[in-house]
């Protein structure tokens, strides 16, 4: 092996480790995030039931127990939206970024295939 071949080989080995630490950058960024909204949406389901517990304390009749109740599900229901909204946000930028990571990795396997087609062809013609 030529020292242009052994080069290449580094080259292909270098820029696989680097696509590996770009993809896991990108999991542990989504992974941050979708954590942080899980804490989101656990924390608004405990105040949505402390909320029902002092709907059920403070309401005396049944029509207002039953609009209070309903007030609260409305305002859970758009609290919850919003995150579900933001989930698949960030899902599609996570998404967005391994699409791109991998067109790159794969034009650059492309490339290098061909290099190493060209260093093959070159030793055997030596």
């Amino acid at each position: 092996m030529t020292n242009d071949t052994i080069k290449l080989f580094k080259d292909i080995a270098e820029n696989s480790v680097a696509s590996f630490k770009n993809v896991g950058e990108v999991n542990l960024r989504t992974f941050e995030a979708l954590a942080a909204k899980q804490v989101e949406i656990v924390q608004n389901a405990a105040n949505a039931g402390v909320k029902q517990s002092e709907i059920f304390a403070d309401t005396k009749d049944v029509q207002g127990l039953l609009s209070a109740q309903s007030d609260l599900a409305n305002s859970y229901t758009e609290s919850l939206t919003k995150n579900v909204t933001e989930i698949s946000d960030i899902l599609k930028s996570a998404q967005d970024e391994l699409t791109v990571l991998a067109e790159g990795a794969f034009e650059e396997a492309k490339a290098n295939a061909e290099k190493v087609a060209a260093e093959v062809k070159a030793s055997v013609e030596k």
